[in-house]
């Protein structure tokens, strides 16, 4: 009987032991962040994102979720998930205003608003939320970014909206809502006056206030497209003058 006791017993410690040893080790949020680092490095984003989920869902220290946050937030970024990106950064900003990082956020958020920006006769919202972030940088973080690279950004930030104005002037110009046409172009060269198709802006301007009634208005701009040297639009002008007889 107490030889019987015993081997049973070493039969459950033997069943305790193989238990344990198939068990998973436990891994600690230090090591996932790791794998997601890695993860990144091999342009893995989507294992990174994951690994990097799990880091600030574990609530380890407040310093690493919120630096997992924003590892997931640069990850989107490079996987050209640009609204979850978006969101991601923006939702970073409110939890952590007084952020270091605060002027590399910007830029990011920046850049991935810049990318979303469509063409000149679509809507152009992303543009707009492209250049207030880039201005706000310009603003606040002059020495933290390059300026070259910002002013760059900036200007093409403005071209697009402007190309816009000029699509839509355009448009009343050719369905004869002439107010509302140069309304627009005049808001066009108030707001951007260093687009570089001025020259065509003065052009749908001066036949807008021709049409309107104000020939002597309309005289002065088509004098003042002769000074952009654009030989075509010149000839444009010319022809167009000769049929108004101004």
């Amino acid at each position: 009987m107490r030889n019987c006791i015993i081997l049973c017993m070493v039969a459950l410690l033997l069943s305790a032991c193989a238990s344990k040893s198939v068990e998973p080790i436990e891994k600690d949020a230090l090591y996932y962040f790791q794998q997601g680092e890695i993860a990144f490095e091999e342009e893995e984003y989507t294992k990174a994102i994951e690994h990097w989920q799990r880091v600030r869902d574990s609530f380890t220290s407040p310093e690493l979720t919120a630096l997992s946050e924003l590892k997931i937030a640069d990850a989107q970024l490079a996987d050209e998930l640009y609204i979850e990106a978006i969101a991601s950064y923006e939702d970073f900003l409110k939890q952590h205003p007084a952020s270091v990082r605060k002027s590399d956020i910007l830029f990011r958020l920046g850049k991935a608003h810049f990318s979303q920006i469509l063409v000149a006769d679509r809507d152009q919202t992303a543009t707009r939320n492209a250049l207030a972030t880039f201005e706000q940088l310009q603003k606040n973080f002059p020495s933290k970014v390059n300026p070259q690279e910002l002013d760059n950004l900036i200007l093409q930030c403005r071209s697009r909206l402007a190309e816009n104005e000029i699509y839509v002037g355009h448009f009343y110009l050719k369905t004869k809502r002439y107010k509302a046409a140069i309304s627009r172009f005049e808001k066009l060269r108030t707001d951007y006056p260093e687009f570089y198709d001025m020259g065509h802006v003065q052009f749908y301007l001066a036949q807008a206030y021709y049409h309107k009634g104000d020939t002597e208005t309309a005289i002065t701009l088509f004098d003042d497209v002769t000074r952009y040297n654009d030989e075509k639009l010149n000839k444009e002008s010319t022809k167009l003058r000769r049929k108004f007889n101004i």
